[in-house]
This record gives C-alpha cells, sequence and structure tokens, in this order.
C-alpha cells in the first residue's frame, strides 16, 4: 500500500501544479482582455457584461479554461489507475505502451508497443505527463506485458 498512497500524493501534486498553471493562464487572459479593452476605450460596465456574456455562453475566454480543466482531471483520472496498476503488478514488472490508434499523436505511436518497466517509463515519459504531443488528452495505456498481444502496426501501402 506504501506504494501506492506515494503514487496517489504525487499525482494529487501534478494536479495542483497543473491547476495552477491554467488558472494563472485564463488570468493573464482575462487581465489582457481587460486592459485592451479599457485602452480601445470600453467601459467597465461594457467589459463586465461581455465577460459575463462570455462565461455564460461559453465564450472563447472561459471555455478555453473550461476545456483545460476538463483535460486536466481527465488526464489525473487516468494516471489515478495508472499508479494503482502499477501499484499492484510492481515497479520492476514490464509493461507495454498501448496506443488506442485512433488520432494518435506521433509520439505515442511510435511508442506503441514498446516494453520496459515502469521506472523506464516514468524517466520517459508516461502517459498523460505532458511528455507527448497529445500531453493530457493521451489515452494511451501501459499494461502488463504477459496480459498484452499486439499486432504490428500497418502503416500506408
Amino acid at each position: 500500500m506504501p506504494l501506492l498512497n506515494d503514487g496517489i500524493n504525487n499525482e494529487m501534486e501534478i494536479l495542483n501544479i497543473l491547476l495552477e498553471a491554467k488558472v494563472q493562464r485564463t488570468a493573464i487572459t482575462l487581465e489582457e482582455y481587460i486592459r485592451t479593452r479599457v485602452l480601445s476605450g470600453a467601459s467597465l460596465e461594457t467589459i463586465k457584461a461581455d465577460l459575463l456574456s462570455d462565461l455564460n455562453s461559453g465564450g472563447r475566454i472561459f471555455s478555453e479554461f473550461r476545456n483545460a480543466v476538463r483535460a486536466t482531471v481527465a488526464g489525473a483520472t487516468h494516471r489515478f489507475r495508472d499508479q494503482a496498476e502499477m501499484a499492484e503488478f510492481g515497479e520492476e514488472e514490464k509493461f507495454r505502451w498501448v496506443a488506442v490508434l485512433i488520432n494518435t499523436c506521433p509520439d505515442c505511436l511510435d511508442r506503441h508497443g514498446q516494453v520496459k518497466t515502469w521506472d523506464e517509463w516514468a524517466a520517459e515519459g508516461l502517459p498523460r505527463t505532458g511528455q507527448t504531443v497529445c500531453k493530457e488528452n493521451c489515452k494511451c495505456v501501459l499494461l502488463p506485458v504477459q496480459a498484452t498481444v499486439l499486432e504490428p502496426v500497418k502503416r500506408g501501402a
């Protein structure tokens, strides 16, 4: 259980860092929007109305924030599952990178089928940890080698 608890605590810290970064980016976007609008001559009441409209209608500013948070939380949820799997099988077990193979980023496509220990994957970059082009949107999984048999990926003829 200590291995799982350490993994969960680590994931909570990562989630905190990522969510804080999303909030800070949104604050910068809001500040930029407000300052630009003020310099363009808009009143504070108009800016407030525009921002409330953006919030209520899912406009570009707040929908970007919602989408970023949604992706971050989904990635964290999957990473919690990954930590449980690693704790069940152990760090020394060999794990195979398995990509979904639908809209797969080039990084994940290259890793598809590769086998390494958990620690080796952690050093290279686990799924959903920002080490691949798809970042938190990654749908790949690491599965114990004995549980996976893959056909080679067939690329264009």
